[in-house]
């Protein structure tokens, strides 16, 4: 997790007598380390979906027939070609598609990738709710995300806001 400078961190305590947040109310710097992961993570972009499938696509480049996966997965082979079909359609369960990947010695890695940065998108929001985000706003959301003084901005600016009424 992103950690402030101790002076940062004491500064904003005594100066602005803020709780980080807690239940109802946002963490920004929680917020700003998931942007960070998953800004990592979505630079694997690029990695289509075959159209039939992981499973289906990664039996064959192994060799493997729909009966030693189904053997090895407890399943029928005509099961294995059944669930090979629902994950093509995006219609198979997660928990059933990780036993099929177990058959093939994968395991299934679950993320979502946000279309625009996390934080751009809390950003975005406290200006459709009128809020007074300044500079903040007009930032380039293309510089990346926010530095340690953005950040305290941002926890300032929002450190009151309850989840419930924000979106």
């Amino acid at each position: 997790m992103l950690q402030l400078p101790k002076k940062e961190t004491d500064q904003l305590s005594k100066n602005h007598h803020i709780r980080f947040a807690v239940n109802a109310h946002l963490n920004i710097h929680r917020l700003a380390e998931i942007d960070r992961q998953l800004h990592a993570a979505g630079s694997l972009g690029g990695i289509e979906t075959p159209r039939s499938g992981w499973v289906k696509t990664l039996r064959l480049a192994m060799g493997m027939s729909s009966l030693a996966l189904g053997e090895r997965t407890s399943m029928s082979p005509q099961g294995v070609r059944q669930l090979e079909r629902a994950e093509a359609d995006g219609t198979i369960s997660l928990k059933t598609l990780a036993r099929l990947a177990d058959g093939l010695d994968c395991e299934v890695r679950y993320v979502l990738i946000p279309r625009t940065r996390l934080v751009d998108q809390v950003l975005r929001r406290a200006q459709e709710r009128s809020m007074d985000i300044g500079a903040l706003a007009r930032r380039d959301a293309a510089a990346g995300p926010l530095d340690t003084e953005g950040l305290l901005q941002l926890t300032l600016l929002l450190s009151g806001v309850n989840r419930r009424g924000f979106w």
